[in-house]
């Protein structure tokens, strides 16, 4: 997976300097598929955990989430969470998450019907009575950020396929050479870290919802 999202961040990067040669990337659609899932979140905390055979707690951040399937029919939820920070570090989200660290929030949080990601990805039945909370969570992420933005792919059925402008013929085609790329409508966050890196400890992040909008990734 990481190797596909450094992939995808490359192919981004090359696509801004060809991309009027090529084509520009395309826009999502202003009305959101059929199929489009209801998503509500809360602004990403900082947790600090003990694991266990550990020494030094290990710091984590983590968004909660509600995803309820409003579309009429049944659908399967495959999430990825993916933070960003304007220094180019990509941390996805961790799956198969620390069972430890995942206490650690929910006790915080008090809500004993959150389940971890692992559980919450499949399938997704209609109703809001079906809705199922859940926790994005990440490892720390470089002090020196300033910015970070959460990209939320999984959401939308819409998704559109385009040529990989470094595609080399010569060399087997591969996660680290793709002929394509598949681009998905994917809910970008932004937030804005109002401290520096000495007072880090500190960082509450400030989102930027006149920046927050759907893209293709």
């Amino acid at each position: 997976m990481m190797r596909n999202l450094l992939s995808a961040l490359a192919f981004l990067v090359c696509w801004a300097a060809v991309g009027p040669a090529l084509g520009e990337i395309p826009e999502p659609s202003v009305a959101p598929a059929s199929s489009e899932l209801t998503f509500r979140y809360r602004d990403p905390e900082r947790v600090s955990v003990l694991l266990p055979g550990e020494t030094t707690p290990t710091l984590y951040w983590y968004m909660l989430y509600t995803v309820e399937n409003a579309t009429g029919s049944e659908v399967d939820f495959l999430p990825q969470f993916t933070l960003v920070t304007d220094t180019l570090q990509v941390v996805p989200a961790e799956v198969q998450v620390s069972p430890e660290a995942f206490k650690t929030i929910q006790r915080r949080t008090g809500d004993a019907l959150l389940v971890p990601p692992e559980k919450a990805v499949g399938r997704l039945l209609c109703g809001k009575d079906q809705a199922k909370r859940s926790v994005a969570i990440w490892r720390d992420f470089d002090p020196r950020a300033k910015s970070f933005k959460v990209f939320v792919a999984g959401l939308s059925s819409e998704m559109t396929r385009l040529r990989n402008p470094t595609f080399d013929p010569a060399e087997p085609e591969s996660d680290e050479n793709p002929r394509h790329y598949v681009l998905r409508r994917t809910l970008e966050i932004p937030y804005r870290l109002p401290v520096g890196e000495s007072m880090r400890h500190q960082a509450v992040p400030e989102r930027r919802p006149e920046q927050q909008k759907w893209i293709m990734r």
